[in-house]
């Protein structure tokens, strides 16, 4: 079982991780809806990228809920304090 600590640092990173996501679909979505007459196999793969990384996203906030839910069995809140 992960102590504490781990769970905190796994914690920090995985809000790392979700930020850059964030700022990466945020930059192909200004992309493709900044395209006046996008190249078909352009388009596509940047649409196809930015899917993957939603899907990524949704399986980082569930690794994120699983190991908040972890800390909260130590039975404290200061997990920002690493």
């Amino acid at each position: 079982m992960p102590t504490f600590h781990d769970l905190r640092i796994r914690r920090r990173e995985l809000l790392n991780e979700l930020d850059q996501m964030a700022e990466t679909v945020a930059e192909l979505t200004a992309l493709l809806d900044g395209s006046a007459e996008p190249m078909p196999e352009a388009f596509i793969e940047h649409r196809e990228h930015r899917a993957w990384l939603q899907r990524q996203q949704a399986g980082a906030l569930v690794i994120l809920h699983e190991t908040e839910r972890a800390l909260l069995e130590f039975g404290t809140d200061d997990w920002d304090e690493i």
